[in-house]
C-alpha cells in the first residue's frame, strides 16, 4: 500500500525576501533615473524650441547613464540569483526531509549531479529574468524621454510617464519573485524524488485570485508520473505544478511501501 507525503509549499520567508530585495532594487533604479531625467530635462527644456542639439545632448548622456545602470544591475542579478538558487535548494530539501520523517522515513540527502544541474538551471533562469527587468525598463525610459523631447512635452508629462513605467516594472518584479518561488521548489523536489526512486505524485491545486486555472482544479487529487506531468487541455501538453506562469499548484509525492513493485 502506497503512502502520500504531505504537500510541500513554497517557503514563505524566501518568497518574502526575494520580493523585498527585488522590488527594493527596482525602487533604487527608478529613483535614480527619475532624478537624472528630470534634472537633465529641465536643463535643456528652454532650448527645445530653438534647435535640435538638446535632444542629441540628452540622448548621449542618457545612454551613458543607462549603460552604467545596466552594468550595476547585471552584477546584482548574478549575485542575487546565486543566493536564491542555494536558498531554494536548502529550504526545499529541508521541507522534503521533514515530510519524509513525518511519514516514517529517515533520508539523508546528498548533492547529486541531477540536483546540482537543476539548481544551476534555476540560477541561470533567474539571472536572465532579473536582467530583463532593468533592460526592459531602461529601454522604455529612453523611449519616453526622447518622445517627450521630440514632441515638446514638458517635464511634468515625462515625470508622470516615468511613474507609470515604474509601476509596471514594480508589479513585474513582484510577479517574477512569486512565480520563481513557485517553480524552484517543484523543480528541486522533482530531482530529489528521482534520487529516491519516487516516480509518482498526486496533483494539489492551490487557488489564486488571478491564477486559478479550471483545468488545474480538475487535476486536483489525480495521480501522475512525475517525469511526465499531467495533460492540461488548456495549453495542449503535459505540465507540472508551478510550471505555467502564475501557477501555485504543488504535489504530494507518493511513496511505495516496502514490497510494492
Amino acid at each position: 500500500m502506497s503512502k502520500d507525503l504531505r504537500p510541500i509549499y513554497p517557503n514563505a520567508g524566501l518568497r518574502a525576501a526575494y520580493r523585498k530585495r527585488l522590488t527594493k532594487e527596482v525602487d533604487k533604479l527608478s529613483r535614480s533615473i527619475m532624478y537624472w531625467v528630470v534634472a537633465a530635462y529641465r536643463k535643456q527644456e528652454g532650448r527645445l524650441a530653438q534647435d535640435a542639439s538638446p535632444v542629441t545632448d540628452v540622448e548621449k548622456d542618457l545612454r551613458e547613464h543607462i549603460r552604467r545602470w545596466l552594468k550595476r544591475w547585471n552584477a546584482f542579478a548574478e549575485t542575487y540569483a546565486n543566493w536564491f538558487g542555494q536558498q531554494a535548494d536548502a529550504t526545499t530539501t529541508a521541507a522534503l526531509s521533514a515530510a519524509l520523517t513525518d511519514a516514517g522515513f529517515t533520508v539523508r540527502f546528498e548533492q547529486k549531479r541531477l540536483t546540482n544541474n537543476v539548481v544551476r538551471s534555476l540560477i541561470k533562469e533567474n539571472v536572465n529574468l532579473i536582467k530583463s527587468i532593468a533592460s526592459q525598463y531602461l529601454t522604455d525610459v529612453q523611449g519616453i524621454v526622447l518622445r517627450g523631447m521630440s514632441f515638446g512635452r514638458d517635464v511634468d508629462f515625462v515625470r508622470k510617464e516615468l511613474q507609470k513605467r515604474h509601476g509596471v516594472t514594480y508589479r513585474r518584479a513582484k510577479f517574477i519573485a512569486r512565480d520563481q518561488c513557485n517553480k524552484a521548489p517543484e523543480a528541486i523536489k522533482f530531482s530529489r524524488a528521482q534520487s529516491l526512486g519516487i516516480t509518482r505524485a498526486r496533483w494539489v491545486h492551490v487557488p489564486g485570485v488571478k491564477t486559478s486555472r479550471r483545468t488545474h482544479q480538475q487535476m486536483d487529487g489525480k495521480e501522475y508520473i512525475i517525469a511526465e506531468g499531467m495533460y492540461d487541455s488548456a495549453v495542449g501538453y503535459k505540465v507540472k505544478p508551478g510550471e505555467l506562469p502564475g501557477c501555485q499548484c504543488v504535489n504530494r509525492l507518493i511513496i511505495p511501501e516496502f514490497g510494492d513493485k
